[in-house]
């Protein structure tokens, strides 16, 4: 009997010990949400896009935006906010719940980030009608994975 628990305890110690936990993606509701409680939400565009880290997953960068347009209060003319991009055939990124951005400079978006410096929650590619379109019906702005369209 004191065996078993003995080798019943070991299994378990193994067992737990060689699990390890998945990253999953999220549902869409969760992604709309941090996007929609973003402390920046605005049309902007970017200024620069510098690399902090490139690992064998992805490679993490900083933008600078200058902004064209505020659609939430308090955002300043110019802006940081964080991401993560797949920019080598030899990164593998795990699968799980992040969402990858390629800014590049010159890029007029519209953009929210958690607060000024933290994470991009979505990144939308416009142009100069879509930017009017984006402003005109700010209250129709919705988010999905990363990116915001209008509900017209």
């Amino acid at each position: 009997m004191n065996r078993c628990r003995i080798a019943a305890s070991v299994l378990v110690f193994l067992f737990s010990a060689f699990c390890f936990p998945a990253e999953s993606v999220m549902p869409p509701e969760v992604y709309s949400r941090m996007s929609e409680q973003s402390k920046i939400r605005a049309t902007a565009v970017v200024e620069e896009v510098k690399t902090l880290e490139t690992g064998m997953q992805s490679t993490w960068k900083s933008v600078v935006f200058r902004l064209r347009h505020p659609m939430s209060e308090g955002v300043p003319e110019l802006f940081s906010g964080t991401c993560y991009s797949v920019d080598h055939s030899w990164q593998q990124p795990p699968a799980g719940g992040t969402i990858y951005f390629y800014p590049e400079k010159g890029d007029l978006v519209y953009v929210t980030v958690a607060a000024d410096g933290g994470s991009i929650t979505s990144y939308t590619y416009l142009n100069d009608v879509m930017e009017s379109l984006f402003i005109d019906n700010a209250d129709k702005i919705r988010y999905g994975m990363g990116n915001a369209w209008l509900d017209l």
